[in-house]
């Protein structure tokens, strides 16, 4: 096969032709001029940024016979043989193929020959981080005391999986991400030579999809050529890699914003049936939602939205920073788990509804300082719960005095309650209910049926009341006295104080407290009778969390 892809066919022979990492390929060139090249380098960096391209280059002006201005001259036998991958002085080790400590052994017994027609032995050693822990030790010596006729350049996509002691003994080179204007213009610079015609909007998609690498960027512009042929126009790179219109996330979060579940959900239907897959739809709707929060925030230099958008957020989208930055918290938490998902429809479906759901936020600055709307809505994102809605037109007068019988409804705050979260800090405790005068006699009288009730809902409540006797009423406090009770029956009934208040509530329509006491003398009596074992807090907590008794 004759057709050469543009990543190997546009492979840089010179530093000057590598793109976006002059921070690299000028320090080299000056360590070439001055004579400090060391015998170790570490070339770290994400995938398809040039590692292994600047190691070939790396390797061919050490050893170029004429290396012009630092760069290798291309023409000599070396370079020729190096490009070739035919130069017995120069080679490449897979990291992942050769991870032994066989091949390492191998390998620190071949530097010890000098090279056959060159200056140096370079041994490119690529995805260094593949290499076995025995393998690594088994190269540490040789990386310490090099020959000075050898030199190592390793190249990694993973530096923090490297062992510190092989840093150490490198030069270690921090590759970056080609940013998108230096991918477009690349890519500008190949269809103009290839007198391919294009669309410059369609250029910086396919810069964006790469996402850094110029490498992917390459193979891209491949598959779009195959495609289109003879011209490239923003709608067929949208189609061939899969990218989504912006005014699709535009439609899809302003139907968010208006709550509509069924159209949302819908919108995605539509948008799924279409082709488009999941991850691709995910990934392009977090970068939206990103783009937004940034324009919220007041810089838009570098986004890259439509006019549509902006006159949305400027105008019109009731969501702040803070509602865009939520969102996007969520949806970023289902990207990273889409992978692992037996049903990534239905958590997408789910996702996008609990997006629908979500109210404004609020600061707590705001609502303490009383800066809020009139009426304010605030709901957490799960579970969802009641909402309160608070009027701040009035403010609640300070009551030292109890309030009278004439007072206007209008003096006190309105407060209405629907299905949301409430705010802890506008709700006061509720005011005790109007005395019904009621009296000892009333609950002695209807205390078995109170038993019955509760029997009902907790016998072991009912089991531990059935001989307590009832002492006083004060009016809004019931004094219960445990007969022949322990310790244990105290603190359960005192847990379950609130549902017994609640029984006889509804059994006597009136609201009280309840206070539990252990009879003194038969406290006494029963202390001395108590084995050790009941004293030691392990034994009453293993009675409380199993719910038992002790029976004498």
């Amino acid at each position: 096969m004759s057709y050469q892809v543009l990543s190997l066919k546009l492979r840089p022979q010179r530093f000057d032709e590598v793109v976006g990492q002059t921070h690299v390929t000028r320090t080299l060139q000056n360590a070439i001029g001055s004579d400090r090249v060391a015998h170790g380098y570490i070339f770290s960096g994400p995938r398809g940024v040039g590692k292994t391209t600047t190691a070939r280059i790396l390797a061919k002006v050490l050893n170029c016979k004429n290396p012009p201005e630092n760069n290798p001259c291309g023409s000599c036998v070396n370079c020729t043989e190096i490009t070739q991958g035919s130069n017995l002085d120069v080679q490449e080790l897979d990291g992942a193929s050769n991870r032994g400590i066989d091949e390492m052994r191998d390998l620190r017994e071949a530097v010890k020959y000098p090279p056959n027609s060159s200056k140096y032995r370079i041994y490119i050693i690529d995805e260094v981080h593949m290499l076995t822990k025995e393998a690594f030790n088994a190269l540490l010596k040789t990386l310490e005391e090099p020959p000075p006729h050898v030199i190592f350049i390793m190249a990694t996509t993973d530096a923090h999986k490297v062992p510190a002691t092989i840093l150490s003994r490198t030069q270690r080179f921090d590759f970056k991400q080609i940013s998108i204007n230096d991918i477009s213009d690349y890519l500008i610079k190949i269809l103009e030579s290839e007198n391919i015609k294009y669309d410059t909007e369609g250029i910086r998609l396919i810069a964006q999809k790469a996402d850094g690498s110029l490498r992917d960027s390459l193979s891209l512009l491949d598959q779009t050529i195959a495609y289109a042929s003879d011209a490239l126009d923003v709608e067929t790179i949208r189609d061939v890699l899969g990218i989504i219109k912006e005014n699709v996330f535009l439609n899809i979060i302003q139907t968010m914003e208006k709550r509509d579940h069924k159209v949302v959900i819908n919108q995605l239907s539509q948008l799924i049936d279409s082709g488009f897959a999941i991850s691709d739809f995910i990934n392009g709707f977090n970068e939206y939602l990103r783009n937004c929060m940034i324009q919220k925030t007041g810089e838009s230099s570098k986004l890259n939205l439509s006019e549509e958008s902006l006159n949305w957020l400027q105008n019109n989208c009731r969501f702040s920073t803070a509602d865009f930055l939520r969102m996007l918290d969520l949806s970023l938490q289902f990207e990273s788990k889409l992978r692992f998902l037996q049903q990534p429809l239905i958590s997408l479906e789910a996702l996008f509804i609990k997006l629908s759901m979500m109210d404004s936020s609020v600061d707590i600055a705001s609502i303490l300082s009383g800066d809020v709307p009139k009426t304010i809505s605030v709901k957490k994102a799960e579970p969802p719960k009641s909402t309160i809605h608070i009027d701040k037109s009035i403010s609640p007068p300070v009551q030292t005095e109890p309030i009278e019988s004439h007072q206007s409804a209008k003096d006190s705050p309105v407060v209405e309650k629907s299905e949301s979260t409430p705010i802890a800090s506008a709700v006061s405790e509720p005011k005790p209910e109007p005395d019904n005068n009621l009296t000892i006699d009333d609950f002695r009288n209807s205390w078995n049926e109170i038993i019955e009730e509760l029997e009902k809902k907790n016998s072991k409540i009912a089991h531990f009341l059935e001989e307590a006797k009832l002492s006083s009423f004060d009016g809004k406090q019931l004094f219960i006295e445990l007969v022949n009770g322990h310790r244990f029956h105290l603190k359960t009934l005192e847990k379950d104080a609130e549902q017994i208040a609640s029984v006889i509530n509804n059994k006597l329509n009136q609201k009280i407290r309840i206070k539990f006491h252990i009879q003194e003398n038969n406290e006494e009596n029963s202390e001395k009778k108590k084995p050790e074992s009941a004293e030691h807090p392990l034994f009453m907590k293993v009675l409380e969390t199993f719910e038992g008794e002790i029976i004498r």
